[in-house]
């Protein structure tokens, strides 16, 4: 039993680390006040967060030196439980895991395992948790995540949405945005409709990379498509760069404007700066929520449809 957990668990993070990009990363220290046998232990926890939209895994082993422990009959207390983290678009997550390296089934046939579910609280970098762990009592603890800058926080993306939906006293205006060292970008951001972008009839379509709800991040199905992209655009050197940003009707149009225009830079400043695509061959652009493909699964008209000239 032990061997098959083992194996299911290193399956599982070997996958999620080659499939997946950008986790963010995590390392946390915990404390047990009231063990039923050992008394007050220490823990510590590593997590890959959000590998697959909220979903990630963690690992946490807790020990105890110099004191016995009757259920392994040793001389101090080792646990080591592993599983999921999980978190929504709010500041709250969740996790809960077991130790199947440990488990043993007594004389009776009852089966002894670690097991814990918890609640974790973000705070920007910082995460304070609590869990209950059957067989260990309570613990506490607070961790802190190392790559989550330039990476969008589903909370606080949210936040910021709401808080732009709600300026409908917006005055037109032209921002001039230095999004990176290389590009430069201008947008009108207009308090009346936003008129849809015509296209060319030389325009031809390579691909189409969709997003998260209200988000500039990537779905998981479209991860891997700018490697694609690159090289159909290394193919034919000599064209222009089309990027046309898209979102789903929630929202005023002013809100879409702006969303679909960043999630086309995005990509304009990932070919740039990560493949070499030189700057003046992209064209940005933005039709907010005035071009949809779907009425019935609005996820498909969160995207970016990439063009060549």
């Amino acid at each position: 039993m032990k061997s098959i957990f083992t194996s299911f668990f290193t399956l599982v993070a070997f996958v999620a680390l080659a499939q997946f990009q950008a986790p963010k990363l995590e390392v946390g220290l915990d404390f047990g006040p009231r063990h039923p046998e050992v008394g007050a232990f220490g823990k510590m926890h590593v997590a890959a967060n959000e590998l697959f939209g909220g979903l990630g895994i963690y690992v946490s082993p807790e020990y105890k030196p110099n004191v016995y422990f009757s259920e392994d009959q040793t001389n101090y207390y080792f646990r080591i439980p592993v599983g999921l983290t999980f978190r929504t678009n709010t500041p709250i997550s969740l996790h809960g895991g077991i130790d199947p390296f440990t488990a043993y089934t007594d004389a009776s046939g009852q089966l002894h395992m670690r097991k814990e579910l918890g609640i974790r609280y973000h705070l920007g970098p910082w995460v304070l948790q609590t869990s209950y762990g059957f067989y260990a009592g309570s613990t506490f603890g607070v961790g802190y995540q190392f790559n989550t800058e330039g990476s969008p926080d589903p909370y606080t993306s949210k936040q910021k949405n709401r808080r732009m939906l709600d300026r409908e006293a917006l005055q037109p205006r032209v921002d001039t945005v230095a999004i990176t060292d290389t590009i430069i970008i201008e947008r009108v951001v207009i308090k009346e409709m936003v008129k849809e972008v015509e296209k060319e009839p030389t325009l031809t379509l390579i691909a189409t990379v969709r997003f998260e709800f209200n988000s500039t991040a990537y779905t998981a199905s479209s991860r891997g498509l700018i490697e694609d992209i690159v090289n159909t655009i290394k193919a034919d050197p000599n064209r222009q760069i089309v990027l046309i940003g898209h979102t789903d009707e929630a929202g005023s149009e002013n809100f879409n404007y702006i969303l679909g225009m960043e999630r086309a830079q995005r990509i304009a400043n990932e070919l740039a700066i990560t493949y070499g695509i030189p700057s003046g061959q992209i064209d940005v652009r933005s039709e907010g929520k005035t071009n949809p493909i779907s009425d019935d699964d609005k996820s498909k008209n969160r995207r970016v449809g990439v063009y060549l000239k």
